[in-house]
């Protein structure tokens, strides 16, 4: 058994090590792309029946799909039950809000992310394309779109828009949804975690061989300690770094891995590694010092589940699983966190930074919680999420050499 452990502990390392690169997707969009796609949505709003238009539009709807790091809001109930699919041209004006959302996310970049601003930039995108219809086709006329054309020469076309698309345009609940399911599965992965590593005891050891056991746990507690501080700086460091190399990246929209998709790449794909290995290392440090306590055993598998996906995360960069890694990765570490910082209310050893670590641990539950509503700025949530964690992960591993080896090693009793 304890080899078998070991295999699967330095497989994962490996895994971890040897930094595979899996870049399924088409990456992040350069600013040729970009141009191309504002020229393209504004030609067709001139001429919808432009020649090619067909081909042009299927190569729009499949970029702005496939991009990352262009987000589209498009709401097809903004026209499409009123318009009907009996108008002739109803695939020109249809398609066109889309279009024109992402022209506009791409020449605003203040507001890339107001749906409602988008939403009107389509709509208004849409009835060009209707206006530039009715110059050449007489049997382009509709009662609807001209209704439109009123409200926007009034100056009420906005409010309409924002109107329709608050009864029309629900919020998809897919990241609810897919965070929920990560949820699930982390718990199940670290349960399984903590049955199978979390259940030895140390056999106890007297006399001199105490003493060298409790040297050799010492001096491993401060590498553990030395690797924890070091990845910790090391992604400090390089985050900062990526923020001066890439400055057309808006930190308040955007996630830190996308940083793994742009010229400097490869620094943010090491810094998945990184924090996959500090995160193993504190876990591993907590497997014996906690693990008379069942909910610190669950969040040590947690923990461990936590590293493993991050690591997975960097192996899969740009596509769906990385998407599945991610919301494994976020609810893992939040369960892990809150669960091992309450178990340190319950050891004496531990208990002087329960309440600093239960702290962290419920403004990180309030981040992840709030990135998964999409309110306020989720690329800034994340940044203050990791930040946090990182500081959780170096307070707890350097208590753990504060406790000293012998306290370390042994299994803490719950207070009475």
């Amino acid at each position: 058994m304890k080899l078998s452990r070991g295999v699967v502990v330095s497989g994962l390392l490996l895994v971890c090590a040897a930094q595979v690169q899996c870049t399924l997707g088409p990456g992040l969009s350069t600013p040729d792309e970009q141009a191309k796609v504002v020229a393209l949505a504004r030609s067709l709003e001139r001429d919808p029946l432009i020649e090619n238009a067909p081909a042009t539009r299927e190569w729009l709807r499949k970029w702005i799909i496939d991009v990352p790091d262009i987000r589209v809001y498009a709401c097809d109930d903004l026209l499409g039950h009123s318009l009907g699919d009996n108008y002739p041209y109803s695939i020109e004006v249809k398609l066109q809000p889309m279009f024109s959302a992402a022209a506009f996310a791409i020449e605003h970049r203040d507001k890339a992310r107001d749906q409602h601003a988008q939403y009107h930039a389509g709509v208004e995108g849409a009835l060009r394309v209707y206006e530039a219809l009715l110059k050449s086709k007489p049997d382009a006329k509709s009662a609807f779109l001209d209704d439109l054309l009123a409200k926007r020469d009034h100056g009420e076309l906005a409010d309409h828009v924002a109107k329709l698309a608050k009864e029309k345009c629900k919020r998809s609940n897919f990241i609810v949804i897919a965070n929920l399911v990560g949820a699930g599965a982390a718990l199940v992965l670290g349960l399984l975690v903590a049955w199978w590593f979390g259940g030895r005891r140390a056999t106890p050891v007297t006399g001199s061989g105490r003493v060298a056991g409790e040297n050799v746990n010492a001096k491993i507690a401060k590498i553990a300690q030395l690797v924890v501080f070091f990845c910790a700086g090391y992604y400090v460091i390089v985050g900062m770094a990526l923020h001066i190399l890439e400055p057309e990246f808006d930190p308040r929209f955007r996630f830190m891995s996308e940083y793994a998709l742009s010229a400097h790449g490869w620094l943010m794909t090491t810094t998945f590694f990184v924090l996959g290995l500090a995160t193993f290392a504190v876990a591993m440090a907590l497997r014996n010092g906690q693990q008379s306590l069942k909910g610190a055993r669950i969040g040590f598998g947690l923990l461990a589940v936590g590293a493993l996906f991050v690591c997975l995360a960097g192996v899969f960069k740009d596509s769906l699983p990385h998407l599945l890694a991610s919301v494994v990765v976020f609810p893992s570490i939040v369960m892990a966190v809150l669960l091992l910082s309450w178990s340190f209310r319950q050891t004496a050893e531990w208990r002087p930074i329960y309440g600093p670590m239960l702290f962290i641990a419920l403004g990180m539950l309030a981040l992840f919680l709030s990135m998964v509503a999409d309110v306020g700025m989720p690329g800034l949530q994340q940044r203050a999420f990791l930040f946090l964690f990182l500081l959780w992960l170096s307070i707890v591993i350097h208590r753990f050499v504060r406790l000293g080896a012998g306290a370390a090693d042994r299994p803490l009793q719950p207070l009475r």
